[in-house]
């Protein structure tokens, strides 16, 4: 059977990419006070920084229904085609869950809880259009992506912790201490439950702090599958940076270097400045 891997916009893989391995997007809503914009599609991070600043709240973000992905499945599956989905942690958002109860009605369709967002969830994507093009079956590439949600190294560095703050996910108490301290907190993804927690605390100035999370990301990059690493902002982090981030990566060995926009999801909880590395174990 054809094999379509389908996964959630939070995946935030360059769009070129996206049309070059053929996958499908599920975008999910962004709300801006009582409009709804398709992530991706109808809007983009830097709207969301204006409303935040013309507002002072941050946008809410909905799931894609469980009526989205059963059109979409069954498109695939009346065309004979099996699909492999890639979703957003199910810690997160419900958006997996969803597509878990619109599976449940077909045949071939198979759903991957990343445990991840962004770009590491888009490593666990990639490898899936991987073993497609190697003739494995989609029962086989989602039992495969499932043992590598485990391996996907997925963290971020915050210039601010205003939009966490906004969010309720950062009390007013932290956000005044990091402030006053000159803290920029670096956010980890856990591979086990797909919630968040800060990893790691930095000091300074924020282009001394992205290059030591840089090196702290590639110290212990012995391991790592080295065909791709991912190197993501959520804008307005300089390309002096990005340069940086890239000479190190290949530096460490690591053969295809992908440079991305992180996308409204991740941008609406984290703002402008955030800079991340993403890459997979062996």
């Amino acid at each position: 059977m054809e094999i379509v891997i389908t996964a959630d916009s939070t995946c935030d893989l360059p769009e070129l990419l996206v049309m070059q391995k053929n996958i499908c997007i599920f975008p999910l809503s962004i709300l801006l006070g009582e409009n709804s914009y398709l992530d991706g599609l109808e809007i983009h991070p830097n709207d969301i920084y204006e409303y935040v600043k013309e507002t002072g709240t941050l946008p809410k973000t909905a799931a894609v229904t469980p009526a989205q992905y059963y059109d979409k499945f069954k498109q695939f599956s009346d065309e004979g085609k099996a699909v492999v989905h890639i979703g957003l942690s199910s810690a997160i958002s419900s958006s997996f869950q969803n597509a878990v109860v619109a599976a449940s009605e077909f045949d071939h369709v198979y759903c991957v809880d990343s445990k991840s967002l962004c770009t590491g969830m888009g490593l666990l994507v990639l490898k899936a259009c991987d073993l497609r093009d190697k003739k494995f079956d989609a029962k086989k590439i989602a039992h495969r992506i499932n043992g590598l949600v485990s391996k996907v190294h997925t963290t971020f560095v915050l210039d601010s912790l205003e939009f966490l703050h906004k969010g309720g996910r950062c009390s007013s108490l932290a956000r005044f201490g990091a402030n006053v301290l000159g803290l920029k907190p670096s956010i980890a993804v856990s591979t086990e439950t797909g919630t968040l927690d800060v990893a790691k605390k930095y000091r300074g100035k924020i282009d001394v702090v992205y290059k030591q999370y840089i090196s702290d990301c590639f110290e212990n990059s012995a391991r790592a599958d080295k065909s791709r690493v991912v190197i993501a902002n959520s804008g307005g982090v300089s390309s002096d940076i990005i340069a940086y981030a890239r000479g190190i990566a290949e530096g460490k060995g690591f053969k295809e270097i992908i440079e991305a926009d992180a996308g409204c999801t991740i941008s609406s909880h984290c703002g402008p400045k955030t800079l991340a590395v993403f890459y997979m174990d062996n």
